[in-house]
């Protein structure tokens, strides 16, 4: 790969822009092989890379240059979508080698950080723009000597590359990318001029937010004259050929903020080729829009392009301003004024044309439209549906009962052919304040409920004529013995509601609280736990008001069962109290 004259003991190599990787403009879709297109007017596009190359100059058993990596800032401006202006600042941040013998002399290997040749991209859209499947340009890229003319960083001297390229995509929301481009790279006598050239294709994805890509890209040294040599050294390669293979993908979020990442090897021994070459980046490039013009957002048979209110469902207008927008709706309740009968006042739809749009109660006298027999008048309720909400009696607690007939006024009641209770709230047996009209057990004080059947029912006891009958069962807690029982508090309330409903009965003079239980014990175990738990909660009633000679406390252990005990849910059953009514008046 080396020749060597005799003499000296150490040469520098320079003169040679050794790095072979030459970055697209910022706002291309592949890292090396440019793209055709231009899309935008002063849309400005950057990025900040590092690219590494292993190995990229070996002499025998040692490297000139072993590691050579580049941080890159690269930015671009489009202008009227046909002309692309772009600049690269190369700067060598890393470069290392072995300083390896050939012959008698010693090549010094490169370890300081250098600037590179700055490079100046035109480039002009012929034909396509970014989302056309076909596009080809035309440009050429400017290197000006801000390299040290002993750099192997850049070359120290002017150079130009003429270049074409055709590109294209196939695809809206998910795509395929390729690329095509040939150049050649025009050197002073000093250097050879290349051929340079590459190729890549790719896949976006999820409109452009995701991009996978593989690209070969590589030049070819014009003659036979080395681009590296000195009076005694002169660098002959196996091939003049350089070839690379890069693979990466891109992820763009926020609307362009672009990360990208790359790897692949050298697939020659030509000058400046790598064994391998990694490379980074981070940049801004906003994703020019695809073409919606004749999609319908707002699904509303409008297409996009002919659509002023895109994303509104709207109806067609002959005015342009207004196709495709929701008709006028200046109260704001969706429907619009041509068919809302209160244009100015928020309604809701109503199949009658003159009530369409109008508020629920329109003359705001409390009654709802819908039941309102003059809903244009403000009126007062009434019993009679045809004077519902019509203006004429008042009557103040809305019972139907006019306030001149009505002997409680106030107070919503029932009509009563004494006009002395006339209005008045109806008999209220049990005291519960439910009146016993409504009332599902008007003898036992209970609750509202919207269930008409348990309307003013007990929550959790009910009295029939032989029991007094609880929905759910006490609960005990264990002593220091099995037979040890108390009342466990969860069950308070319970008992509670069987104290009130036996204080309410004073006919009820005797009744027997039976313990009961199943049968997982001795006939004698179960006999003592069930006269063990009645026993507790007889001393838990006696305890809290009721007379203790209107209680016995009986256990039945597992004598009486009311469920098989062949299974857990029948034995729950099984274990439970009972008030057994055994005496009235």
């Amino acid at each position: 790969m080396f020749s060597a004259a005799e003499a000296n003991a150490q040469e520098s190599l320079g003169g040679f822009a050794l790095n072979q990787f030459d970055p697209s403009p910022a706002g291309d879709d592949f890292f090396s092989v440019p793209s055709a297109h231009t899309d935008g007017h002063l849309v400005p596009r950057a990025y900040f890379m590092y690219d590494h190359a292993f190995d990229p100059l070996v002499a025998g058993d040692g490297a000139i240059v072993s590691h050579q990596g580049f941080l890159r800032a690269n930015g671009s401006i489009t202008f009227f979508k046909r002309l692309l202006i772009g600049v690269d600042v190369p700067v060598a941040i890393v470069q290392s080698g072995d300083d390896p013998q050939v012959g008698t002399v010693t090549i010094a290997s490169p370890d300081s950080v250098e600037m590179g040749d700055v490079r100046l991209d035109i480039r002009g859209s012929l034909y396509g723009q970014y989302r056309d499947p076909v596009q080809v340009g035309l440009g050429a890229r400017f290197y000006f000597a801000t390299a040290g003319e002993d750099s192997l960083a850049g070359e120290g001297k002017p150079r130009v590359q003429p270049q074409a390229a055709i590109s294209g995509r196939v695809g809206e929301e998910h795509a395929f990318l390729y690329t095509a481009s040939f150049g050649w790279m025009a050197r002073g006598p000093e250097n050879p001029h290349t051929l340079t050239f590459g190729a890549g294709v790719g896949g976006t994805f999820f409109d452009d937010i995701f991009q996978v890509q593989a690209e070969l890209f590589g030049n070819h040294l014009v003659g036979d004259d080395p681009p590296i040599s000195t009076p005694n050294i002169s660098v002959v390669a196996p091939t003049r050929t350089s070839l690379e293979l890069l693979g990466g993908a891109k992820l763009r979020v926020l609307g362009g903020l672009t990360f990208g990442v790359a790897a692949g090897p050298g697939l020659t021994d030509g000058i400046g080729t790598p064994t391998a070459r990694v490379l980074g980046m981070i940049g801004w490039a906003p994703i020019p829009e695809r073409d919606r013009s004749g999609e319908d957002d707002d699904a509303d048979g409008i297409t996009n392009g002919v659509d002023a209110c895109p994303t509104v469902k709207g109806v067609e207008n002959d005015d342009p301003k207004r196709n495709g927008c929701a008709p006028p709706d200046r109260d704001e309740d969706k429907i619009p004024d041509a068919l809302d009968a209160c244009p100015s006042i928020k309604g809701r739809p109503n199949a009658d044309e003159t009530r369409n749009g109008c508020p629920a109660d329109y003359d705001r006298d409390g009654v709802a439209d819908a039941e309102d027999a003059c809903p244009n008048q403000r009126g007062v309720a009434s019993s009679d549906p045809k004077r519902h909400g019509c203006p004429g009696e008042v009557d103040t607690d809305l019972d139907g009962i006019a306030d001149r007939s009505d002997a409680c006024p106030n107070v919503k009641g029932s009509r009563s052919d004494d006009p002395s209770k006339n209005g008045c709230p109806a008999p209220d047996g049990d005291k519960d304040g439910i009146a016993d009209v409504d009332d599902a057990c008007p003898s036992e004080r209970g609750f509202p409920n919207p269930d008409k059947a348990h309307h003013g029912c007990p929550k959790e006891v009910r009295v029939t004529s032989g029991e007094i009958v609880i929905l759910r069962q006490v609960r005990f807690k264990f002593g220091q013995s099995a037979l040890d029982q108390t009342v466990d508090p969860v069950s308070d309330d319970l008992l509670t509601e069987v104290r009130d409903v036996i204080q309410e009965h004073p006919e009820i003079e005797t009744i027997e609280v039976q313990g009961h239980a199943d049968d997982m014990g001795t006939a004698d175990f179960n006999k003592t736990l069930s006269q063990q738990r009645a026993e507790a909660v007889r001393r838990w009633l006696t305890t809290r008001g009721i007379d203790p000679k209107r209680l016995v406390a009986k256990g039945y252990g597992s004598t009486v069962p009311v469920a098989s005990n062949t299974t857990d849910e029948g034995r729950q059953r099984n274990r439970r109290v009972q008030f057994v009514i055994i005496k009235k008046k």
